[in-house]
């Protein structure tokens, strides 16, 4: 396919979308399109779509879409969101937003072959985009631009999954534009775009993914929001793929006897005070797990970084090396399993812990622990269906707008939203949701969204978040 072809399929589409480009019908111009596509030598051929007061030439600020042919006999473009050379003028605030980031960043291809970028900050416009092999060998040249472009890849128009990502892209630069005014453009928008989105996982492959986590590094931790569901997921692995599971749950005076050993007090038969030892819990599962070699054992740390680490692990930090390789006569004697030394945790015995990433005020897990487990991020999600789907729908779409990476840590998960009906929803929302939410603007988190949560509470219970 010619690129004036492909320049022609492209316009059509997103006429489809709601484009207008000449005010047509009455209908105020929406877009500009730019076209270069002469291949003569030092040209360097494209077409995109920008915004509507830009001119047809010359320098251009703000976000546009861009394609880029690699060469004149190639089906090979480059698809990119790039700025234009005269930076930002009106688009600054909306590529600050995190959101927007990640609309694009969820129809990206993943694949190799598609020579994927990204940057990290998209108000960025100074520092130059690492282009991978595969573009670079394409034949294009985007030295020029390379400071410019925010995101794209490389796609094969004769390609029907690639075109999928070709419509998908320009669906959602018309959602970023608000091009679509009627329902049918924004239902055509929203379908585009749901072709190419990157799906969530569900339950079932989170809990196919941990059991494998756990298969191949033995210690795991859950991290993710309130009401995500780690314990119950911990819980139903240890239930389901387990022959002995045993839990403790963490907390600001739990100590190393608690989990390992201790000396605890007890009155004798005349009354004296004697001292025995006290086993702790990973003993109890180490022991299990040697007596029985066949099984397969569980330990469930749940809120694992609410308790001070270093004191609750002591000496047996050294057991959580899951790759550990024992050397004859080497090893930490935990005397509550005898005169044999312990080199490493037992094969048949796993580690899952639990930890709340919106806890802010509790203990940082160190990089030393951290390197000892996988680490899986349990996504906020909403379990089924019901009454609630809707405003999780809604509050998730706020978090993605205008949440850092570090603030998605703070969603609430899908527990806050189960509800039977409208009424224990309204309840749920006024005593549960706008307190938690309302907690995060004070401590000066999410502040981007403080109106558009506002907003939403008062239109779902007709009450004000600030008073």
């Amino acid at each position: 396919m010619k690129t004036k072809d492909f320049l022609e399929k492209a316009i059509e589409f997103a006429q489809s979308l709601g484009m207008v480009e000449n005010g047509a019908n009455k209908k105020k111009k929406n877009v500009v399109i730019r076209k270069n596509i002469s291949y003569d030598v030092g040209n360097i051929p494209y077409f995109g779509f920008i915004r509507p007061e830009e001119q047809l030439s010359g320098p251009y600020s703000d976000f546009s879409l861009v394609f880029f042919p690699t060469t004149i006999d190639s089906n090979l473009y480059v698809m990119s969101l790039g700025v234009g050379s005269e930076g930002f003028r009106n688009d600054y605030q909306l590529a600050s937003q995190p959101g927007t980031r990640r609309m694009f960043l969820k129809i990206l291809p993943q694949e190799s072959c598609y020579s994927s970028f990204c940057k990290p900050d998209f108000t960025d416009i100074e520092t130059a985009i690492a282009f991978g092999d595969t573009i670079v060998d394409s034949g294009v040249n985007l030295e020029k631009y390379k400071s410019v472009l925010s995101i794209g890849c490389l796609i094969d128009i004769e390609k029907k999954e690639d075109m999928d990502y070709v419509r998908a892209w320009i669906a959602q630069y018309a959602e970023l534009r608000g091009w679509a005014s009627t329902k049918p453009q924004r239902k055509n928008v929203e379908q585009f775009i749901s072709n190419c989105r990157q799906p969530e996982k569900n339950q079932v492959q989170q809990e196919i993914e941990v059991v494998n986590l756990l298969g191949s590094r033995k210690f795991v931790i859950l991290q993710g929001a309130p009401g995500t569901g780690k314990t119950y997921l911990a819980e139903k692995i240890g239930k389901e793929k387990y022959n002995e599971v045993f839990l403790i749950q963490f907390h600001a005076e739990t100590s190393y006897s608690d989990l390992v050993e201790g000396i605890m007090p007890k009155l004798g038969i005349t009354n004296n005070v004697v001292y025995e030892r006290k086993e702790g819990i990973l003993v109890e599962a180490i022991k299990c797990a040697i007596n029985n070699p066949n099984k397969k054992v569980l330990l469930i740390v749940d809120e694992i970084n609410r308790a001070n680490l270093s004191n609750v692990l002591g000496p047996v930090f050294y057991l959580f090396e899951p790759k550990r390789q024992c050397v004859a006569g080497q090893g930490i004697r935990i005397e509550s399993l005898g005169d044999a030394p312990l080199n490493k945790i037992p094969e048949n015995l796993h580690v899952v812990a639990t930890m709340n990433t919106a806890d802010r005020s509790i203990a940082v897990v160190d990089f030393a622990l951290r390197r000892r487990f996988a680490w899986y991020t349990i996504e906020p999600r909403f379990f089924g269906e019901g009454e609630g789907k809707e405003l999780f729908d809604k509050i998730a779409r706020l978090f993605e707008k205008h949440a850092s990476d570090s603030e998605l840590n703070l969603q609430p998960g899908g527990s806050y939203f189960i509800a039977d009906n409208r009424e224990e929803l309204n309840a749920k929302i006024e005593y549960e949701l706008m307190p938690l939410i309302k907690e995060y603007f004070d401590e000066g988190l999410l502040s981007s969204a403080r109106t558009d949560f506002s907003d939403l509470f008062y239109q779902e219970i007709h009450k004000p978040l600030y008073k």
